[in-house]
């Protein structure tokens, strides 16, 4: 059994210690956070938070392992910045996989996040601090740097290279054979069909909206 101290205390902290109640193998001790976003009652939920810069007055390196930060906060960096630090300071880092993801024969690295029935292939790589979010597909030989986000739904196929600090949006995809540079956002819906620069925006153009035709369109096609 592995004591665990979740770093966050927003909504994303919450649903990943509602999934960490179900596992055997890691309870959830604590939380920590950057000073500046310590609440006034040094509590989350029903455990006490504590303020990173001094945790370890509170949660000792040898005591604990620290899972996240699970965060959006500017594109990824955060999260790999902390758990940096983290190392520095002498920390080690869980990993949450649900059991009912499949991950054999692939590489997971430290501090990873993998909710349900999500998919990693055999020979695929993962770096440090990935988070998939439900049933996302990562494709053999597929390599993937530290600290990306994959949204759920997301498809990445066989033999890709995608860089560190990358945000995939819900539904989107990458082609076999494709790379995707570091620090890239590719937004929901998104489909990559040919290779990305360092720090690119993918978009997928082609939504038309039609404002007050929901109804026209309903009689039309229903009758």
């Amino acid at each position: 059994m592995t004591d665990v101290v979740i770093f966050g205390a927003g909504q994303l902290a919450e649903v990943l210690a509602f999934y960490l109640e179900a596992d055997p193998d890691l309870t959830v001790v604590g939380y920590t956070v950057d000073r500046a976003f310590m609440p006034e009652s040094g509590r989350f939920g029903n455990l006490p938070i504590v303020a990173w810069e001094t945790i370890e007055q509170h949660f000792p390196s040898d005591q604990v392992q620290i899972l996240g930060p699970l965060s959006y906060r500017d594109n990824n960096r955060f999260r790999r910045d902390r758990y940096l630090e983290g190392k520095r300071r002498g920390y080690d880092f869980a990993s949450y996989i649900h059991p009912s993801s499949h991950v054999a024969g692939a590489h997971i690295g430290e501090n990873s996040i993998i909710l349900e029935e999500c998919t990693v292939q055999p020979f695929a790589r993962l770096g440090a601090c990935s988070v998939l979010w439900s049933k996302v597909h990562i494709g053999h030989h597929t390599e993937i740097g530290d600290a990306c986000f994959f949204a759920s739904y997301c498809g990445i196929a066989g033999n890709c290279r995608v860089g560190s600090c990358c945000f995939f949006g819900g539904h989107s995809g990458l082609v076999d054979n494709c790379s995707v540079g570091s620090d890239c956002i590719v937004t929901a819906g998104t489909v990559i069909t040919r290779s990305v620069p360092e720090g690119a925006v993918a978009f997928d153009r082609k939504l038309q909206i039609v404002e007050k035709a929901a109804r026209r369109f309903a009689r039309k096609l229903l009758g």
